[in-house]
């Protein structure tokens, strides 16, 4: 439904003339880094009235993690690890570096980039004094007076160096993180031998939230159209106590801003995810129940009713089928997706 949802606003935001959405591919990639370098973003009204709509899937398993000790790093990281995977490495290693977060609209402009003047003049600053250093070394290689002289070239070469180490600095910076990902970076930040007492371990992971939720912020713009992340939580009901609770506070983290984009889809059974949070701590001083609690985190519940006998035997003739079938089933839903 989310996918018809999606396909029928870009159809109606096409016939309306609006500008067409584009994706961070090809020549896309290179605009999309021009701005990430040299722009930042603006939040207008305009980009606030756009109907158009992505929806980014992320499937989280717990019972997948049920054996770390943390198991809303692994939310945490799933979701990071997805956001990279559909974007790509580079664009959000760029933004780490050189991006700057989104910025409101003083009024009803519709102006959307908004040129960073102080990168421009730290580039174009590295950038003469680099040119500089190359011409007072090649002036004192090339000229016959002056080949003499070694105050001249020491100058040339000190100037050169410097200015290049600025710039080998900022594209190692931008390497390092197409190459260590988020996900890797918070893994470590777990596994790590002070991870018991270290102070404001929580700030770093939520750093690194915030930084995805900018980065989203940004390719919003970009790409003309709104983006909602669904996460959809299964298996949570098969867990140790004290791991759901770290779940649920892991949600309530990721949702603790207002213009957050994520949407969660828990399916669980309330009935054994209630006696889970009543035996484990995190309800201590905050609900007298663990309905209460669950009530508290979820905003929209449903349940979905008791299965009837055609449902049934639809659920037995799939678990039936064979590999090929399955298989055959997901080439003919990438087809319908095109």
């Amino acid at each position: 439904f989310m996918r018809q949802e999606m396909t029928r606003r870009e159809e109606s935001e096409r016939r309306l003339g609006h500008q067409p959405p584009r994706a961070p591919r090809g020549w896309g990639l290179l605009q999309a880094l021009w701005l990430l370098a040299f722009y930042r973003p603006v939040v207008t009204e305009g980009h606030l009235r756009r109907k158009n709509i992505r929806f980014l899937f992320v499937r989280f398993s717990a019972w997948q993690f049920a054996g770390c000790d943390k198991l809303w790093a692994g939310l945490v990281t799933t979701l990071c690890d997805s956001v990279r995977q559909h974007f790509g490495a580079l664009p959000l290693g760029v933004y780490r570096v050189m991006g700057a977060r989104p910025r409101f609209a003083d009024g009803f402009s519709q102006r959307e980039w908004v040129l960073k003047r102080g990168a421009c003049l730290k580039l174009w600053a590295v950038v003469a004094v680099l040119v500089v250093g190359v011409a007072l070394l090649l002036v004192a290689l090339l000229l016959p007076q002056l080949k003499e002289h070694q105050v001249l070239k020491v100058v040339g070469g000190a100037i050169t160096s410097v200015s290049g180490s600025g710039l080998i600095l900022g594209a190692f910076s931008v390497l390092k993180h197409v190459l260590i990902s988020q996900k890797h970076r918070i893994e470590q930040l777990t596994n790590s031998d002070k991870f018991a007492g270290q102070l404001g371990f929580m700030s770093k992971v939520r750093r690194e939230v915030e930084a995805l939720v900018d980065f989203l912020a940004f390719m919003e713009i970009f790409e003309r159209r709104r983006f909602r992340v669904v996460l959809e939580i299964t298996s949570l009901d098969t867990c140790y106590p004290e791991k759901v609770a770290g779940v649920l506070n892991a949600m309530n983290t990721l949702l603790s801003r207002a213009n957050t984009p994520f949407i969660f889809i828990l399916a669980v059974d309330p009935s054994v995810i209630v006696p889970c949070l009543e035996q484990s701590g995190c309800m201590k001083g905050l609900a007298d129940s663990g309905y209460l609690y669950l009530s508290r985190t979820v905003t929209l519940p449903f349940s979905i009713p008791e299965m009837g006998a055609r449902s049934r035997l639809r659920c037995l003739e799939a678990a039936v089928e064979t590999r090929e079938d399955l298989m055959y089933r997901i080439i003919t839903g990438n087809v319908e997706q095109r």
